[in-house]
Order: structure tokens, then sequence, then C-alpha cells
């Protein structure tokens, strides 16, 4: 009998090309949809060449072609919520579920023209105006370090109004076009709504990142790099840390809030004679684990995160202030109305099902926003 024993160096070379081979077999079994079809106009029937089709909040996108067509190839199956915009027509947004891989067929259906106030191009000119554009601005763009380098290229298809009760009311009648050069990205914002009011603001609408072309290589690592820093102790690392069971060691601690009916006491007990801290940490929560949250979802490529009351997260790496004395981190509340959201294992959030963040996380803004679609190294 002879044995064959390879020098280390063969065998190390014979690993290197298994795993690699097996990773790009990975690759090559991961589900994912094509979706194809036209955009037509919906009284003719015309073909609309030259519609924006993508996937909302994320740099997954396409135009139609001079028959109306288009293809936007792997996307993974589950949830997408699919955009169609075209200027002089209303907007298309439709929730599409896809459970099977392969080829999927949708056609888009255009309702042309738009109510006449709506289309009103208002001047640069006025001091008023000018101050609320000033308020706008600083609120989608936010005030990190990126905003700086964060513009908004057409302000004037912006619809301005200070309502008399104080709130400060805005929509675009076409995309608000908004750079990013810290991130490398120009966002196309559909503003349906905007509402600043004592320092609360609350917008709405439909989102395409657009990748921007790196001057060298050196603005593209420095792209790279910024987006890296912007991916830390956002949602998106928060819900990736959940499903990796990893919030500790990104940083995060979470806390579940203890029903009513469960809790052994309703405030701290005095500890050596000294009175109790009010809003000390263990009053009515619960620290818990991503594993406790995270369940499988319905498809392979979606997991539940799940919780009956309010989560209560705090980003050690960011020293704010919390309402725990003991804890002067960022804070973040996270309130699920149906119990539950669904999301990607990279953190998408493909279901949202009206979850409300408040806090440290809800005040993202435009210049620390990455698409959906994102990816770590």
């Amino acid at each position: 009998m002879y044995a064959f024993c390879p020098s280390r160096s063969r065998f190390r070379a014979f690993l290197l090309l298994f795993f690699w081979s097996q990773a790009l077999l990975c690759l090559a079994q991961t589900p994912t949809v094509t979706l194809t079809g036209t955009v037509v106009d919906e009284k003719t029937g015309a073909p609309l060449p030259g519609a924006n089709v993508y996937i909302n909040n994320s740099s997954i996108g396409t135009t139609t072609n001079e028959k109306g067509a288009y293809t936007l190839p792997n996307l993974p199956i589950g949830n997408l919520e699919v955009v169609v915009s075209l200027l002089s027509y209303t907007s298309i947004k439709q929730t599409l579920r896809f459970e099977q891989p392969g080829r999927k067929t949708v056609q888009f259906k255009m309702k042309e023209g738009m109510q006449l106030e709506d289309v009103v191009i208002y001047s640069k000119g006025g001091k008023k105006r000018a101050q609320y554009l000033k308020i706008i601005s600083r609120e989608l763009l936010g005030t990190s370090k990126f905003s700086k380098l964060c513009s908004i290229r057409n302000p004037e298809v912006l619809r301005v109004s200070m309502q008399d009760d104080g709130h400060l009311t805005a929509r675009s009648n076409s995309p608000l076009i908004i750079e990013n050069r810290a991130l490398g990205y120009v966002i196309h914002q559909d503003l349906y709504d905007f509402d600043f009011f004592e320092g609360k603001v609350y917008y709405g609408g439909n989102t395409r990142f657009e990748l921007m072309k790196p001057e060298n290589d050196e603005q593209a690592k420095l792209w790279r790099a910024n987006q890296k820093a912007a991916y830390q102790g956002s949602l998106k690392q928060l819900l990736t840390s959940m499903v990796s069971d990893s919030l500790r060691e990104n940083g995060f601690r979470v806390f579940q809030e203890i029903p009513e009916s469960m809790r052994m006491f309703t405030s701290v007990r005095p500890i050596n004679g000294q009175n109790p801290i009010r809003n000390h940490l263990h009053n009515r929560i619960e620290e818990v684990r991503g594993s406790q949250l995270v369940q499988p979802g319905e498809l392979e490529t979606e997991r539940r995160v799940v919780s009956a009351t309010i989560l209560e997260v705090l980003d050690l790496n960011k020293r704010s202030r919390s309402p725990y004395t003991d804890m002067p981190y960022a804070y973040t509340r996270i309130t699920m109305p149906q119990g539950y959201i669904v999301i990607s294992p990279q953190g998408w959030v493909v279901m949202p099902m009206g979850f409300e963040i408040a806090g440290d996380l809800g005040s993202d803004r435009f210049a620390n926003l990455l698409p959906s679609d994102w990816q770590r190294d």
C-alpha cells in the first residue's frame, strides 16, 4: 500500500483551492431573482423610455430603454419595494414578494400628470424662504462631520410653507438631488412630506442612491473609509449585530422593557440607606442578547426581530446624554407596533411593519445614510 503525502506548500495550495471553490459554489447557489418587464402609459399603453425603476432606499436601479423595458438582475428573494418614477408622471411604489428564485415579469402602468399646485417652481429669492431652506437643509443633511461635504443641488423644486401653528412643511414637485461628497453618493429623494416643529422633524418619500464615480483611487479609498465610519453605530450595524449575536462586541447594549405585570418592583430599592436613583438602568428593563430577539423568517433570506415591548439601545462607543444616570451613552428607543419587523441578515429592513425609532439612531440624516444594499468587506 502506498500513501501519497503532498508537500506542505502543495497541501496549503490544495486547501486554498478547495475553500475558494466551496465559496464560489455557495455564491452560485445563493437564490436570486431577475425582475424584468415594461413601463407603459396607463391610458395609451405606449412604452415610456427613460423611466427610473429602482429598489427603494438602495443603489439598485436602472432606466427603461426605448421600448420601455427594464431589467433588474441578482435581486434577493423576499420582499422588495420597487419604485417607478418619470417626470410629469405620478410615481409608483409597489411591494413585491418573491418566494422562489428565477425570472419574474412585472408591467408598471403610469398615470400622467399631477395636481397643478405641485408643479409650481418657486424662485430662489426671498429672505424668509432662504431662512426656511437653511432649516430644511440642516434637518435633511444633519450636523455630522460629513454634512459639510453634502449639498442640495436643486432647492428650487421645494414647495415650502410656514403654517400658522408654527409647523414648517415642505415637499418636492420633482426629486430633490442631494450630493454626498463624503460617502460618494448622489441621492434622489422624492420628498412627499417634511414637517419641522419644536426641534423635531418628520419626513418621508422614496430614496434612490446613485454611485458617484471617483476621480482617482485615493478618492475611492476615502469614500470607502467614510462609508465604514458611517456604518459604525448605525441601525444597519445594530441589526446585523443582532443577527450575529454580537451586540456587546460591537459596543451595543440592548434592553427590553419588562411588562408592568411582570415587574418585581417599579423603582430601585435604596442601598445602604441612600435614596434610590429615579432613572436607574435596571428599574424596569432587562438586557437581552441578539439571539433572544432574532428568529428565522419565512424565507432563507429573512430574519424576524421580535419584541412585544419597547427596546432601549445604548451605544457604548458614543458618550452622550441618556435617561439613565449610570449609562451616559447615546440612547435610542425602538418600538414595534406589530411586535416584530422583518430584516435581511445584512441589516436591510424589508418589512418595517410601522416600527418607530427615536433618539440617537433616529437622528441619522442623509450625510450619514448608506443604501440598504451596502455591504461590509
